[in-house]
């Protein structure tokens, strides 16, 4: 009876044990009979994460926290995970940190950086090591809501002080003033639509007109490149040359034509000069032809003289007999 009780206690016992054992890698998270594999994540700090703590994919549990400690500078946090093995990790793997439930409990969440990219994730040196980011928990969330309550309060007191009846009815007159200037401008534009339009005609001409030159330049650039390929410019510079040179002469010609024009024109001046005394002269009735016209005696006596040589003329046409007498012997 005795050796009964001793083996029943010590049944009891190792049933405990075993218990004691299962119970704390269960809440380690070992997994039992399957395979798992260790991967770390750097975090500038972990709020209230804890060892133990599940780690989960997708939302799935895949793994539990096995370790937490400060990494060798001090600057951050390496949290070590045991996961299955079997797990397929994303790509580009990244740690999120986040208050599991209400009551304080933890998670450490694997996803791909493209899910949260906006966050400012703690990089490792190490490429084996994940970037990982941790989120407010709810005491911090209060503090930074309670923060921004007393901000909007002291705001609020700010545009009650600022905002007095005076400054609304000084508001509704500006808002009055902007919206009979935006009726003016509205009306000035619709006046000017007109001219607007026709500058823009014109611009449409002008740009044109600017192709059509820009395509006659190019015309010309083209033939003045022609013409410098088939030397017709070597030969253009030598007309020009040889134009230059019989222009040249033609300018010595007629600057000897020039001066020779002018001794005539000094000639002509002398024989102008010549004629004026002679016709001064004759005007004083000086010379047998200045006595001819200031003496009219003279006048009459050539006239008479005239009629009776006339007279005698036509008396030899009609009596020729009377004057020459031919004889024959």
């Amino acid at each position: 009876m005795r050796r009964r009780n001793e083996v029943m206690v010590g049944s009891v016992v190792l049933l405990g044990i075993a218990l004691i054992i299962v119970g704390t890698v269960w809440l380690r998270g070992e997994a039992l009979g399957r395979g798992q594999i260790e991967i770390r994540a750097r975090f500038n700090e972990v709020g209230q994460l804890l060892e133990g703590n599940s780690v989960k994919l997708r939302g799935v549990p895949i793994g539990r926290v096995n370790r937490i400690a400060l990494d060798s500078a001090g600057r951050g946090v390496i949290v070590t995970m045991r996961i299955d093995e079997d797990a397929r990790l994303p790509e580009d793997p990244v740690a999120v940190l986040s208050p599991e439930s209400m009551f304080g409990d933890w998670q450490a969440e694997i996803a791909p950086r493209s899910a949260y990219s906006t966050y400012a994730y703690a990089e490792a040196p190490d490429p084996d090591v994940l970037p990982g980011y941790s989120l407010p928990d709810i005491s911090r969330l209060t503090a930074v809501a309670d923060e921004i309550a007393q901000n909007m309060a002291t705001l609020s007191e700010r545009v009650e002080l600022a905002f007095t009846e005076e400054t609304a009815l000084k508001v509704g007159r500006a808002v009055d003033n902007v919206l009979d200037a935006s009726e003016r401008i509205s009306s000035v534009v619709a006046d000017q639509q007109g001219a607007i339009e026709e500058v823009s005609r014109d611009l449409r001409a002008a740009t044109r007109t600017l192709g059509q030159a820009a395509s006659t330049v190019q015309q010309v650039l083209t033939q003045t490149e022609q013409a410098i390929s088939e030397d017709r410019l070597v030969k253009i510079v030598t007309d020009v040359e040889r134009t230059a040179s019989r222009t040249a002469a033609l300018a010595d010609t007629l600057l000897v034509v020039g001066r020779d024009i002018r001794q005539a024109a000094a000639s002509a001046d002398s024989a102008l000069r010549t004629v004026g005394a002679l016709a001064a002269s004759v005007e004083r009735g000086e010379g047998s032809i200045g006595r001819l016209m200031t003496d009219s005696t003279l006048f009459v006596s050539i006239r008479e003289s005239n009629l009776e040589l006339q007279a005698l003329l036509r008396d030899i046409r009609q009596n020729p007999r009377k004057y020459i007498n031919v004889r024959v012997f």
